[in-house]
């Protein structure tokens, strides 16, 4: 079941996080923005209602997507009888960059030392406005930032990649008469201890801007290839999706550092809709957010009051085009959720976590704002894409 949902919603989990954690968020960061949209105004929302604004697809490009979808079925979903009917409120943040990318680069390039001045990178794009710091062709440590949504950068150190070992064989079908076969480098050198590696993250996310203590930190990888750890920034004593991260390759030497340069600021408290009401977006991912990887980790999932035990069809090769499957959502749990505005700028807003069922795939964020704030905007995907 859990191969369905994973084709169904999109959530390719497993697949992130076989990448760098740094990688992970840009790319969760890139397809949020293309989704949906948040505008937020500085005025009270009683007074200039609404606040927030999604964009969707026109009907006409909805369908097509729908059209070409690898499973054109449509999911009915039902809240479960344990889902709470009751309103409440929660606090919204703006993720703010302060001064100027430039600056922002060469005071981390400082913890780093990489010297120089930062300047637009040769990718650079107004919609994906990035900036570096070092050489941007892999021939030394570099520093990248991306000036929008959270500000994520990167530190990238190549000499803790080793290059592969080839060998030249006889190939009857080549050109040349020969060709190459290629083995990873056997892994090999010193490596900091878990307890180590907290402590120098600590002091490191500290210096740029992010104060964590070791005993917050934790160890994503830990084998004869290297050392990973992480952090989670906190909003109210609740886990957001701004994650930090910093790896260690055989050496030791430090490979990679990812952090953020936003700052969190606090536009107000809006109210709420309940569990059971916020089941209707899971239909939209209008209304959908990125939440702590946390939430997704293995070890977490212990909910599922109303588990769904398999989709009515069987096998996931068994579904009909045009088939509706009821999905009943047995459980929730009231979380922040990290969105992106049309203009790629992030927030954090009140939501929930919905469970559908035990299995990895078996859950779904959204916001949980109040409806009277919310107006839906119809944007094209050539205009969002451009």
């Amino acid at each position: 079941m859990a191969r369905i949902v994973k084709r169904l919603f999109g959530l390719a989990v497993a697949g992130i996080r076989q990448t760098p954690w740094p990688l992970r968020m840009m790319a969760l960061g890139m397809v949020a923005t293309i989704t949906f949209g948040v505008v937020l105004s500085a005025n009270a929302p009683e007074r200039v209602p609404p606040f927030l604004v999604l964009a969707s697809n026109s009907y006409e490009e909805s369908e097509l997507m729908a059209d070409e979808s690898m499973m054109a079925i449509e999911l009915d979903y039902q809240a479960g009888e344990a889902l709470s009917d009751e309103p409440g409120s929660g606090s919204v943040y703006r993720l703010s960059l302060e001064g100027s990318p430039e600056v922002v680069l060469e005071q981390l390039g400082k913890t780093f030392g990489i010297l120089g001045s930062a300047q637009e990178s040769a990718y650079f794009d107004p919609r994906w406005p990035g900036y570096v710091l070092g050489p941007e062709d892999w021939s030394g440590p570099s520093l990248m930032l991306n000036w929008q949504g959270t500000g994520s950068w990167y530190y990238s150190n190549p000499a803790a990649y080793q290059d592969p070992v080839c060998d030249q064989v006889a190939s009857e079908g080549g050109e040349e008469g020969f060709t190459y076969e290629c083995e990873n480098s056997a892994a090999g050198g010193e490596l900091p201890s878990a307890e180590e590696a907290k402590k120098s993250a600590a002091e490191t996310f500290s210096a740029t801007g992010f104060t964590v203590s070791p005993e917050d930190i934790h160890v994503l990888v830990n084998d004869e290839w290297g050392v990973g750890v992480s952090a989670t920034v906190e909003v109210e004593g609740i886990p957001t999706a701004m994650e930090w991260s910093m790896f260690w390759a055989p050496g030791p030497v430090l490979a990679s550092v990812a952090g953020h340069a936003a700052i969190p600021a606090k536009e107000g408290t809006f109210d709420t809709i309940s569990p059971r009401d916020a089941v209707p977006r899971l239909a939209s991912g209008m209304w959908w957010g990125a939440v702590a990887a946390s939430y997704y980790a293995e070890d977490e999932l212990s909910h599922g009051q109303g588990a769904l035990e398999e989709f009515p069809g069987g096998e996931e090769g068994e579904f009909q085009p045009g088939e509706v499957i009821e999905v009943v959502v047995g459980d929730f749990e009231q979380t922040l959720v990290m969105m992106w505005d049309v203009n790629g700028a992030a927030w954090i807003v009140p939501g929930y976590i919905l469970r559908f069922g035990e299995a990895l795939w078996d859950s779904a964020a959204v916001t949980s704002l109040e409806d009277r704030v919310v107006e839906i905007e119809t944007v094209t995907l050539e205009a969002g894409m451009e």
